[in-house]
């Protein structure tokens, strides 16, 4: 049976990536997802048939590829400045959901095939990281940047903009904007004297 491709069922990929980024696979149940979509929760088999596990895969597949495509145009539309570009990255993580990794890891991929969970596991690492990598590689082969261990580099800068999400919502996207700047600021200009 072919999956249907149409408005409902983009409104429900749509409404399964917003509760699972936010509460995580083990804590959104189908009737969740059928509730705020406004059909009946049967309804989401036809859309669905393997259920919620399908549901979360490609939805989580969905978002690593929206990053890796908005993380490469981000890039690319900075330019050729390395800081821009960080900048660009940086505003791109702040204006989106914030990525739980370590719930990712540490429970949501538990509660899958071991296989799918690898191969989803290995797409986020590779969207999130390899156009950074990209960008401090050109930076390195430019000479405006130092040598140094691009994926380490990459993954430490993600975590670290990633932390712009924990400041409380009660403060705009604004400032969480210009404290993403700023860490980038703080990375390039060194702690030193």
């Amino acid at each position: 049976m072919e999956t249907p491709n149409n408005a409902t069922r983009e409104r429900i990929l749509e409404v399964a990536e917003e509760l699972f980024t936010k509460r995580g696979y083990a804590s959104v149940k189908l009737r969740d997802i059928a509730d705020v979509v406004g059909i009946k929760h049967a309804s989401l088999y036809y859309y669905a048939p393997d259920g919620k596990k399908q549901l979360f895969i490609e939805v989580m597949e969905r978002n690593f590829k929206r990053h890796h495509e908005g993380l490469n145009s981000v890039i690319q539309g900075a330019g050729d400045d390395v800081r821009q570009q960080m900048v660009a990255v940086a505003k791109w993580f702040i204006s989106q959901p914030p990525i739980e990794m370590s719930r990712l890891l540490e429970a949501d991929m538990t509660e899958i095939d071991p296989q799918q969970a690898q191969h989803l596991m290995n797409l986020a690492y590779d969207a999130l990281r390899l156009p950074i990598v990209s960008a401090l590689m050109r930076a390195r082969q430019k000479a405006q940047i130092r040598p140094m261990d691009l994926d380490l580099a990459a993954m430490a800068f993600i975590s670290l903009i990633q932390s712009v999400h924990q400041i409380p919502s009660s403060y705009s996207q604004d400032i969480r904007q210009k404290t993403g700047v700023a860490l980038v600021d703080m990375l390039f200009d060194g702690w030193s004297v």
